[in-house]
């Protein structure tokens, strides 16, 4: 049947109009809703504020806590839920471990569980999370089993971070990791960050896969995760890493392994000195500096002319903590060196180390024979050149 133009777009209009009212009508139905649920759970905090009162001190006590008495409305379970995660989250140790168990006894965790098979993601998601927030080790099997469902998704770090939680074991600390690095081989600090949430100490089973596997992904996440912890066990795991195929994991091993510069022999630090990556050969120069190894003072003299800022910036820094053998050594280079990109980063050692020395003599005055022989070094070497330099003397603090 035909209609007119007007007549159309009245029609148009009435359902476009029918549809927003519809729109507004759901929303505000689902605002009342919410409203309506968190007075209630307000309500229901309140009504059971002897209850926590009473979990507060009782909470580092030797006996086991009690749930209310009485029987518990859906809203009231979950009002003392939530008070329950939020404590749970803020403390640690045997007053964590009591309020875990109390939510096992107020039936949370196999609530929570059955909501893990939901059909809703959403619901899933926040299960999952309730779950790692109380420690659930009966639930880790499910939860790495959800995480191999999620894929590739963000929400897998979600329940990653809950099965690391809740992880009783090292094997299962191990399938997590596999898992994630499959799905997510660039995510290394994140996945790193997920395992440390868990309360095993990972450490043992990051050592062992720096000692067997070969996977860049897993290798780089292990390395992420031992380094700084200064653990000798590592040192034996680092070596054959060192020649590894993958640049990352090569520059990350040589790092940690200059970590424990007491166990190296000394002609291992020099061969890492000369290593073919830039990034190695910058960290053993900053390692000799930090441990002051005098021994390699003509390497870091040599590696003044490296063609990486990076490593005569860092040989320069480590010459300039060897003492006046360093210091003097820098002065030549920044004097008669052949080198323009090594006289410079030689000169700005020099003039750094100068006037650090300089303000520690103004302000010390047992600081003043240092000054003193660094500045008497300068001179003699640079003759000329280094009397240009503007002379300053300390005024010394009374």
């Amino acid at each position: 049947m035909w209609m007119e133009p007007l007549d159309q777009a009245d029609s148009v209009l009435t359902a476009l109009s029918l549809t927003i009212a519809g729109g507004f009508t759901a929303l505000f139905l689902l605002r009342s809703r919410h409203r309506t649920i968190t007075e209630r759970m307000k309500q229901s905090l309140e009504k059971h504020q002897d209850y926590f009162t009473y979990l507060s001190a009782n909470m580092h006590g030797a006996d086991a806590l009690f749930p209310p008495p009485g029987r518990l409305t859906p809203v009231e379970l979950k009002a003392i839920q939530s008070k329950l995660l939020q404590w749970i989250e803020a403390i640690d140790g045997e007053q964590r471990g009591k309020l875990t168990a109390l939510c096992r006894d107020l039936g949370l965790v196999e609530l929570e569980r059955q909501r893990l098979r939901s059909s809703r993601h959403g619901v899933r998601m926040e299960a999952a999370y309730h779950l790692g927030v109380m420690r659930a080790a009966e639930c880790t099997g499910e939860l790495l089993n959800l995480l191999e469902r999620e894929g590739s998704e963000p929400t897998a770090f979600v329940v990653g971070r809950a099965a690391a939680k809740c992880a009783a074991t090292l094997e299962d600390l191990r399938r997590l990791m596999q898992l994630l690095t499959e799905h997510h081989p660039k995510a290394h600090q994140l996945i790193a960050d997920t395992i440390a949430s868990s309360s095993l100490d990972p450490a043992p089973l990051f050592t062992e896969l720096l000692r067997s596997e070969n996977n860049e992904a897993v290798l780089t996440v292990a390395l992420i995760s031992l380094s700084g912890r200064n653990d000798p066990h590592v040192f034996g795991a680092l070596d054959r890493l060192i020649m590894s195929g993958h640049k990352e994991i090569r520059v990350k091993a040589a790092k940690m392994f200059l970590q424990y510069p007491h166990l190296l022999p000394l002609e291992r630090i020099g061969e890492l000195i000369r290593h073919p990556d830039w990034e190695i050969r910058a960290a053993a120069a900053k390692a000799v500096g930090e441990q002051q190894l005098d021994f390699y003072l003509e390497a870091l003299t040599r590696s003044m002319a490296d063609e990486e800022w990076w490593v005569r910036y860092y040989s320069a820094r480590s010459l300039s903590k060897l003492g006046s053998a360093g210091f003097e050594a820098l002065c030549e280079t920044a004097c008669s060196s052949e080198n323009g990109a090594s006289r410079e980063s030689a000169w700005e050692a020099v003039h750094e180390e100068l006037n650090q020395a300089e303000v520690s003599a103004s302000q010390e005055a047992l600081q003043m024979p240092h000054y003193n022989r660094l500045n008497f070094i300068f001179r003699r070497t640079l003759g000329e050149h280094g009397a240009s330099r503007p002379s300053h003397r300390p005024r010394i603090s009374s």
